[in-house]
């Protein structure tokens, strides 16, 4: 999960028993997936595996998840790729270019960030502050007014948000930059 029970506590200013924390665990959990889904990607350090398919005028493959801490291992049908180089964003070059090829590589590799909940002393947390941050609205929001827009109290009214994602603009504005950008 993108943030701690704690953290959205003192961001809200409040104190809670033990029924509580669970409410505010399961909105942790539900704004993180939301955000997750959003981006198109995880962001929990660890093992993935993808198959991609291979072009023969390209020498770069695109994994969803990043940043890529190593590449276990590449398997195209019959070998095992040993020269690439893993860029930014995930992006993983062969200098002789990929094999073209419906999901013929296979890619195994770990990628993502220490979470707030995962961290320990030897392995701090490297989920960038803005991620946690955008998690922690986005439950304030939905815990305070979920999917309300609009409020007014004379003659009471409540508009409600049309949008599909369901994804307020503040968070939008917040997570752009850790968009999925080649799926």
């Amino acid at each position: 999960m993108l943030t701690t029970v704690d953290r959205l506590q003192k961001a809200m200013g409040i104190q809670g028993d033990s029924l509580e924390e669970e409410m505010l665990q399961i909105q942790i959990a539900a704004s993180s997936q939301a955000i997750e889904n959003y981006c198109k990607r995880s962001f929990k350090l660890q093992s993935y595996t993808e198959r991609h398919s291979g072009n023969s005028r390209s020498s770069y493959i695109n994994l969803r998840n990043y940043p890529v801490k190593s590449i276990e291992q590449v398997v195209i049908p019959g070998k095992t790729v040993g020269e690439y180089e893993v860029l930014d964003e995930g992006r993983v070059f062969c200098p002789s270019g990929w094999p073209a090829g419906e999901q013929n590589i296979n890619v195994t590799y770990t990628a993502g960030y220490v979470l707030p909940g995962d961290e320990t002393e030897d392995n701090p947390r490297t989920l960038p502050e803005v991620l946690e941050l955008a998690c922690l609205f986005h439950a304030q929001l939905m815990l305070r007014t979920p999917g309300v827009t609009a409020e007014r109290v004379g003659d009471i009214s409540v508009n409600y948000s049309a949008e599909s994602e369901g994804m307020p603009p503040t968070v939008v504005a917040l997570i752009s930059p850790y968009v999925g950008r080649w799926v």
